[in-house]
């Protein structure tokens, strides 16, 4: 049972930091109030119990590798395919059905007739963009977007994700250089809740944890926010617990999972790696599932 953190809710609107135009667009987080405001000081504890819940990609001896919101969702990409061929499917009927009224125009009016094989070229090519969407989800773009806390070096490394294209399916996504930020000064916490609906007339309340990079010189103006772990509906007991997890590893020198905790279930080798000279500071590679588990077990003794 999670403890009642200390944390108010907030409500307000955002009293630190202020987002770049860009971001504003992008980032539908950007433009909300925060349900909640994380200490500023990390060294601030949440009174919560601390649980990974899922988020945690890698551990490396000095670092730990979390992933995003974006990656819960993508370790199950088994739909995706299938989704592909079903929506090219119906874009191959649609451009069939263009063709074939094309070929019959002289059966209609020339007004009719340029509606109906505009509507079904439409269609067609809507269809087709949908369906490369999946199938770059499903084979083709990576699965999730680490965030590297580095407790040794202090520094938090992240590899920002590049959107790919829609109705230019042609562009997919990838991830830009990797830009390290100050854990101390430069990351900031936030909470966000939303309204989604999951049925005609069905609302809930989901909540995302956001990690607010600071950009260099500037005090408070956020260059990336990322959607951290996973996602949580009623309740943001969840992200708070993550929040903590990673405070305590980063502040308290503790466990890179709790007791029960696994690594997310997902490819590693279609996640992207950090470069060489980051891995070297985070202590060299990963660490395997044996040597975590020792791990766990000692600071469960200490």
């Amino acid at each position: 049972m999670l403890r009642e953190t200390t944390v108010a809710e907030w409500k307000k609107a955002e009293p630190e930091v202020v987002f770049g135009r860009e971001l504003f667009k992008e980032n539908a987080h950007a433009r909300r109030a925060p349900f909640r405001v994380l200490p500023a000081d990390h060294e601030v504890s949440l009174e919560v119990d601390p649980v990974a819940f899922d988020a945690v990609l890698r551990v490396h001896p000095d670092a730990l590798e979390v992933g995003t919101v974006r990656g819960e969702y993508s370790k199950d990409i088994g739909w995706s395919k299938f989704s592909a061929f079903f929506m090219w499917s119906f874009g191959l009927l649609f451009f069939s059905l263009m063709v074939y009224v094309n070929i019959l125009s002289i059966r209609f009016e020339r007004g009719i007739d340029l509606f109906v094989i505009v509507t079904f070229g439409f269609g067609a090519y809507f269809m087709f963009c949908f369906g490369s969407y999946f199938w770059r989800s499903a084979r083709i773009n990576s699965l999730d977007d680490p965030v590297l806390f580095n407790r040794k070096s202090r520094l938090v490394c992240i590899l920002p994700y590049i959107k790919g294209g829609f109705f230019k399916f042609w562009k997919s996504g990838s991830h830009g250089a990797p830009v390290s930020y100050r854990w101390d000064d430069q990351i900031k916490a936030r909470i966000y809740s939303y309204i989604y609906f999951r049925g005609a007339n069905l609302a809930s309340e989901g909540f995302e944890l956001g990690l607010l990079a600071i950009r260099e010189g500037t005090g408070n103006e956020v260059e990336h926010l990322i959607q951290l772990g996973v996602q949580s509906n009623g309740f943001d007991s969840t992200q708070l617990a993550l929040w903590e997890h990673i405070r305590q590893y980063m502040e308290e020198d503790g466990p890179p999972l709790q007791p029960g905790d696994k690594l997310r279930a997902t490819d590693l080798s279609r996640v992207p790696e950090f470069p060489p000279e980051i891995v070297a500071a985070a202590g060299g590679p990963a660490l395997d599932q044996e040597a975590i588990d020792q791990l766990v077990r000692q600071k469960a003794r200490v």
